[in-house]
């Protein structure tokens, strides 16, 4: 299971409050479980049919199957959905309620915690956003499981005057043909913080963008070329709390870091 799962879409920045403990409206989880076994089972054309496509007139029905069976994939070992919590997003005015689900595993061992996402646009019936993450459990040197091409190993960086202990920059590979510049750093995790990935999205953006700055994303485009894969375009940052062993990896674009 690949540490960075490519988010399904990549369509909303929502950098305002989000705000726990909002009573959860059930048709929207029973819409969201419907379309996670829809995925789980490869019935994308079902899926499309509950995707908020008019207020995201940006994905394309190619788009929408490319990601659906890339999350086919993503999900292949699991074979249930756990509603874990609930909550609101808020993007200027619009109001967004976010249903985040455990993915569960009976037959297999997965080593790390998987939770999807799914976004709805007020009281909408249609999915708004689909946003997979993974907690990692296991000590590792490396930004992700899956196989990887190192482009620098173990160093001390000094980001907005602060010293981090970079354990690894590489290209993280994806299918056949892709690759993900991601940079793994030790990293304290805080303890009062009620949403992680958002926490962590915004922590990223600074390591993000000390690859760019200091030329790492040239560099990598010239390794991908060298291993033939097509660098995407957004970077990845690993931070892993060696006293607790735990991780917690994000994916951000280039709106997030330029």
């Amino acid at each position: 299971m690949k540490n960075y799962i490519k988010h399904l879409f990549l369509l909303l920045t929502l950098t305002s409050q989000f705000v726990f403990g909002q009573q959860t409206e059930k048709k929207q989880v029973a819409i969201a479980t419907t379309f996670l076994n829809y995925v789980k089972n490869g019935q994308m054309e079902k899926g499309w049919k509950i995707f908020d496509k008019e207020n995201n007139p940006n994905i394309t029905k190619e788009k929408f199957e490319n990601g659906f069976t890339q999350l086919n994939k993503d999900l292949s070992t699991f074979d249930s959905f756990e509603l874990t919590m609930s909550g609101v997003k808020f993007d200027g005015e619009k109001q967004f309620n976010q249903y985040t689900f455990k993915c569960i595993s009976k037959t297999k061992n997965i080593v790390d915690d998987v939770s999807i996402d799914i976004l709805f646009l007020k009281s909408s019936k249609l999915i708004a956003n689909v946003q997979p993450k993974v907690l990692v459990k296991d000590v590792s040197a490396s930004t992700s499981k899956g196989k990887e091409t190192s482009i620098e190993k173990s160093f001390v960086a000094i980001i907005e005057g602060v010293s981090y202990n970079i354990t690894g920059i590489n290209i993280v590979h994806f299918n056949e043909n892709e690759g993900l510049l991601a940079i793994q750093v030790e990293y304290t995790f805080p303890t009062n913080e009620n949403n992680m990935q958002e926490f962590f999205q915004k922590e990223g953006v600074k390591f993000a963008r000390y690859l760019v700055e200091n030329g790492y994303v040239n560099i990598a485009k010239l390794k991908a070329e060298e291993i033939d894969k097509i660098l995407l375009n957004e970077i990845g940052v690993s931070f892993f709390d060696k006293v607790i062993g735990q991780g917690f990896n994000v994916m951000l674009n280039e709106t997030e870091f330029k």
